[in-house]
């Protein structure tokens, strides 16, 4: 992996379908415009061309428990998306050490 300028981390990698709602902003970050809601569909993957640092997002809807994460992927399709949008196995397979995953009624931790 190699870093391009911007701090923006090449990865051209699978990342499998969003497993919820996932808006598909500007930028790594929810400041970012929204310019597309991608829904769930386990039939449509996604693939990423890279990975930045961006604001850490915090969802708690996932069936593993909480899921937190500040790295955000740029989709090869345009835009970018936040890693706690693909599941969390799928992600730490691809950047180890990306999201947390805290099961429910447990303390935050790091998968």
């Amino acid at each position: 992996m190699s870093v391009s300028t911007g701090g923006i981390h090449v990865l051209r990698a699978p990342l499998g379908p969003v497993w919820r709602d996932a808006n598909i902003r500007s930028g790594p970050s929810l400041d970012s415009p929204v310019l597309r809601v991608v829904l769930p569909d386990p039939a449509v993957d996604h693939t990423c061309e890279g990975w930045s640092e961006g604001d850490e997002v915090v969802e708690d809807q996932h069936p593993a428990g909480v899921i937190t994460s500040s790295l955000w992927f740029r989709l090869a399709d345009g835009g970018w998306s936040s890693a706690v949008n693909f599941e969390p196995v799928a992600v730490a397979g691809l950047v180890a050490h990306a999201v947390g995953v805290a099961a429910p009624g447990q303390p935050s931790g790091w998968s």
